[in-house]
């Protein structure tokens, strides 16, 4: 409702005494306030319309008018509706001037309509247009609530959510991030969820968190009408995006067991990870994606956007979180396995995050998984899972003959640091994570490049290997991985 439709409305017979250019559709009534104060802005709602007959007011100085128009412009309440007849025989001229002055409308009430007809009025349009607000509501709720059941992710939603409001949408997760948007094109800045933003609506996800999620919407909101219209959707959005975390935390140790049955070659067969995968809902017939991810510390904001962006890129998606590690198994892409790839990493160009679409083969997913967990501990960036890597595949080959083979050939090593409190393990394992480079093996030891010449030449003195050979370097890597694969 706006000051328009109470104008149009003749058993009212309201007359507009300012100038018309100050009365639009955008000047909205969110209520009515019937006051005698001198000062009523303590008590008034921003947008109210202001009901008054003057009692009270018998002054003519149009500085005391202004003084009074001026703070009623700072509420600001929508227009002021002065009854005549009361104690005015008609509106005051200096209250005309301060109105016209302030760009304040100001609606003569005349003596032939009571002020409570006025109250009545507006207070009747508002309860309707209020149910109006609330039936919507419900509809775009509903219609949410079908696009989710057809597999809608939440872009989607608010795609249908925008049309509703006309206005750029997000949803924020825990930390301030945004997570999901539409347009994709609008910027949001992270945002502070404990203090309100001028021009922004926030409305938290009854998600059943702590830290919820909160809905935005590029719109202030004085009359609570998108509160009222965004409750209902409100709670499909959460809905979807407790999607990732009630159905994959209900699946959790099933998860962690797929894991575990991967990684674990010596005691687990192909057709025990065969049935870990079906025991979390997924076909082994079918291509397999797999993304790990670090998720400790700065990154744990991250974990919201993952989730929602793995729903939004495949129709089958099973993801937990494992010792501060986000593991997401995933089939049936939704778009190109490219765009895939681009938009997961992407998200946050400084996380450790490995990516391997798709596996083809039971063989090949426990390779990628066991490579793409050792890889997250060496990076610094989201990257594609090499084809083949060293540690998946000693994991893979490794029987317990080749453990114990290379904890004989390390033992002299162990032995020696025991007895001498030395650190000749400890500095083979950095020589080679360094690929054999000096300079950086100096600096993550602290020691002097004589001290490292010196360790070295005792480690091949006592192993009976050539570090400056490939086959040397490789000989004690892979014994390196094999007893650390059996340790872990």
């Amino acid at each position: 409702m706006n000051i328009v439709d109470l104008l149009e409305e003749k058993s009212l017979d309201l007359l507009l005494k300012t100038d018309a250019s100050q009365v639009h559709h955008k000047v909205i009534v969110s209520g009515c306030s019937p006051t005698e104060l001198l000062d009523p802005t303590p008590f008034l709602e921003p947008n109210s319309l202001l009901l008054t007959s003057g009692i009270g007011m018998n002054f003519s100085d149009e500085r005391t008018w202004d003084a009074f128009v001026e703070r009623l412009s700072k509420v600001p309440v929508s227009a002021i509706a002065f009854s005549t007849g009361i104690a005015h025989v008609t509106v005051p001229p200096g209250l005309v001037s301060a109105c016209n002055f302030r760009k304040l409308p100001l609606v003569e009430v005349p003596a032939t309509v009571p002020p409570l007809q006025l109250l009545r009025h507006i207070e009747s349009l508002l309860v309707t247009e209020r149910l109006d607000v609330v039936t919507q509501g419900w509809s775009l709720a509903d219609k949410c609530a079908r696009l989710a059941n057809q597999g809608g992710d939440v872009a989607t939603l608010l795609v249908s959510i925008a049309e509703a409001v006309e206005s750029p949408l997000a949803v924020f997760d825990a930390y301030g991030a945004v997570i999901a948007q539409y347009p994709a094109s609008t910027e949001w800045a992270v945002e502070n969820l404990s203090k309100p933003t001028r021009g922004i609506l926030r409305i938290p996800l009854p998600m059943g968190l702590n830290n919820p999620c909160q809905l935005a919407v590029r719109a202030n909101d004085p009359d609570n009408r998108l509160s009222t219209l965004l409750g209902p959707v409100a709670s499909i959005i959460a809905l979807q995006l407790n999607r990732s975390v009630i159905v994959d935390a209900s699946r959790h140790q099933e998860i962690k067991n797929l894991v575990d049955t991967c990684e674990s070659w010596d005691e687990y067969s192909h057709g025990d990870v065969r049935k870990a995968i079906h025991d979390i809902g997924l076909d082994h017939r079918k291509e397999i994606s797999l993304l790990v991810a670090d998720v400790s510390g700065e990154f744990h904001s991250t974990s919201w956007r993952l989730r929602v962006a793995l729903h939004e890129a495949f129709h089958v998606v099973r993801v937990t979180e494992i010792d501060e590690r986000l593991v997401a198994f995933a089939q049936s892409p939704r778009d190109s396995l490219a765009d895939i790839t681009d938009r997961l990493l992407g998200i946050q160009l400084r996380q450790p995050l490995v990516l391997k679409t798709p596996t083809s083969s039971l063989y090949e997913l426990r390779l990628a998984l066991v490579h793409s967990l050792d890889l997250l501990k060496h990076i610094t960036r989201p990257q594609l899972a090499p084809e083949l890597g060293l540690s998946a595949v000693i994991m893979a080959t490794g029987g317990r003959g080749a453990r114990e083979s290379a904890r004989k050939f390390l033992r002299p090593l162990f032995d020696q640091d025991e007895k001498r409190s030395g650190q000749l393990i400890e500095t083979l394992s950095t020589y080679l994570d360094n690929d054999a480079r000096p300079t950086p093996t100096c600096a993550a030891l602290f020691i002097h490049r004589n001290s490292l010449n010196y360790r070295l030449r005792k480690i091949e003195s006592i192993l009976r290997v050539d570090l400056n050979t490939l086959e040397g370097q490789a000989t004690c890597l892979i014994a390196l991985r094999l007893v650390n694969g059996s340790d872990e």
